[in-house]
């Protein structure tokens, strides 16, 4: 059965919390309805469900190996999923996901 989601308020909050809220995976959205109720009013009426889980298929993400070389050559590397690299000018960051199976949980 579907559920029914009502949002109103601000134009600028509930379009924001709209788009954070159709980022989630999980959720199939439909129905999605927008009625303005004031100047700067905005309702959003939406009908979502479920999807079922899907285990992500390694193949579909992006491998990348991130090497690095210590002053006295010694080299490193890591394996990330998902890599993300940006360059800040005078550094570079580097996000992605690394998954160690020797690693001990909390």
């Amino acid at each position: 059965m579907a559920l029914q989601l009502q949002i109103e308020g601000c134009q600028e909050k509930v379009k924001a919390f709209d788009e954070s809220l159709r980022s989630m995976p999980e959720w199939r959205f439909y129905n999605r309805f927008l009625t303005s109720i004031g100047e700067n009013e905005l309702r959003m009426d939406y009908l979502l469900d479920e999807k079922p889980y899907k285990k992500p298929s390694l193949a579909a993400r992006k491998v990348s190996k991130l090497l690095i070389t210590g002053e006295n050559g010694e080299q490193i590397e890591i394996v990330l999923l998902d890599a993300q690299v940006v360059d800040m000018g005078n550094a570079t960051y580097i996000h992605g996901k690394s998954y160690d199976i020797f690693a001990v949980g909390n």
